[in-house]
């Protein structure tokens, strides 16, 4: 009898021990789980907080990577180097900036800010008498005061030319221009001193396209008329009639002074 209880309870183990030894397998042998091709499985255990900023790409260099250019896209057929920035020369990279309206400069005074606008300078008229355009960047007319010098100053006239007679000082001319910053330049002008080489130089100096604009008077104006008698028939090829009514209108409103008869002397008005 005591043989027998031993022999089941042995049966008993038995059968324990096996069912736990297939139990343990089937709990190690249990299959992955996969995502399905595509998708990732989110990583876990990231600490919180702000994200990291990545590091900043200079401008005008190309980052390393797949990161993003900052650069335009060139169109096809051309560089970067084709893209000109404003002020910029035909090398250097560009950066298309927003249009940002900028507020007005301020200007500090103890505690208070305010805005100055920069008020608008009023235009001048001109005030030099008997003032002609003669041609492009030469003007002529009688001996300007000094608001007609500042006039010449504010409309951008580089030179002034004064022709002037035997008895005529250029000393406070000569001041009152170079004080102005623009260029003074004097031609003794008279009868006797009429001659090829005296045309050459005034020619020259009209037609002198960086000293423009350029203005040219004389206290005489009969001085100034015959000089412009010769710069046309010599310089614009104007015959004798275009020239002297022409010329009638820069200076000339008397033909029987010597300046003009010394005039038609050096070119004739068959000539």
């Amino acid at each position: 009898m005591l043989i027998r209880r031993l022999l089941i309870i042995s049966a008993l183990a038995c059968v324990f021990l096996t069912g736990c030894k297939h139990g343990r397998h089937r709990r190690d042998d249990r299959p992955i789980c996969t995502p399905p091709r595509g998708q990732t499985i989110p990583p876990t255990a990231i600490p919180a907080g702000p994200p990291i900023p990545l590091p900043p790409v200079e401008r005008g260099v190309e980052p390393a990577g797949n990161a993003e250019l900052l650069l335009p896209q060139a169109p096809p057929g051309k560089t970067r180097s084709d893209y000109v920035a404003p002020g910029g020369n035909r090398n250097s990279a560009v950066l298309a900036e927003p249009d940002v309206a900028y507020p007005p400069p301020t200007t500090d005074v103890g505690d208070l800010t305010e805005n100055k606008p920069t008020p608008a300078k009023p235009e001048m008229t001109n005030p030099i008498a008997d003032f002609v355009q003669v041609k492009d960047g030469v003007g002529t007319g009688r001996r300007p005061d000094l608001d007609g010098l500042d006039w010449l100053k504010s409309a951008g006239y580089k030179t002034v030319v004064f022709l002037r007679g035997q008895n005529d000082d250029d000393t406070t001319d000569r001041q009152q221009v170079e004080r102005r910053g623009m260029r003074f330049v004097s031609i003794l002008a008279t009868p006797e001193g009429l001659t090829q080489q005296w045309l050459d130089e005034f020619n020259n100096r009209v037609g002198d396209v960086a000293a423009r604009p350029m203005f040219v008077y004389s206290r005489d104006e009969g001085i100034a008329g015959a000089a412009w008698y010769l710069h046309l028939r010599t310089a614009e090829f104007f015959t004798h009639d275009e020239a002297r009514v022409r010329a009638g209108r820069l200076g000339l409103k008397d033909e029987t002074t010597d300046m003009y008869r010394a005039a038609l002397k050096l070119v004739p008005p068959a000539k």
